[in-house]
């Protein structure tokens, strides 16, 4: 059995591109990320906590590392939800915050009509509590990107 490659590591000019994009689009400072190291893959992103027995994980051909916190789709990247809901504390913008109303039928459709005075792209979806993950505002609606699990918790 062949073994795959162990993710690799971001060059320092790629690494650059994904802190400009995080703190363009969601104003998360660069200086969040100083303690992680980024891997890649064909089409995502890994963080992973800066260590010194990082060899110790090479040993044993992981296909991954870390928390997955980007997927690259056709140019752009997209954050997950899981990433937005431990990083998105830390954003200062493109984040929509919703209601009952709105979350519901969220869930039903998938995607509601809503004018948003902000950029057309990948946003932060939250509640009056949560941070709930990712969503894509464009041409006048809001599409959910969050997890079924997510969703069914917030209308249980």
């Amino acid at each position: 059995m062949k073994r795959k490659p162990f993710p690799q590591e971001v060059s320092p000019e790629e690494r650059q591109q994904i802190l400009f994009y995080l703190e363009e689009r969601f104003g998360i400072k660069k200086e969040v990320f100083e303690a992680y190291q980024f891997f890649k893959g064909a089409t995502h992103y890994w963080l992973f906590p800066k260590t010194e027995k990082l060899f110790l994980l090479k040993k044993l051909s992981p296909e991954s590392v870390g928390l997955l916190f980007l997927r690259k789709i056709k140019d752009y990247l997209k954050p997950t939800s899981t990433f937005l809901q431990r990083f998105g504390k830390y954003a200062t913008k493109n984040i929509v915050q919703l209601d009952e109303n709105q979350l519901k039928s969220l869930q039903e459709n998938k995607k509601i009509p809503i004018e948003l005075s902000i950029s057309p792209g990948y946003v932060i979806l939250r509640d009056e509590n949560w941070i709930l993950g990712c969503g894509l505002y464009l041409n006048g609606y809001l599409f959910s990107y969050l997890e079924t699990k997510v969703m069914k918790t917030l209308t249980d």
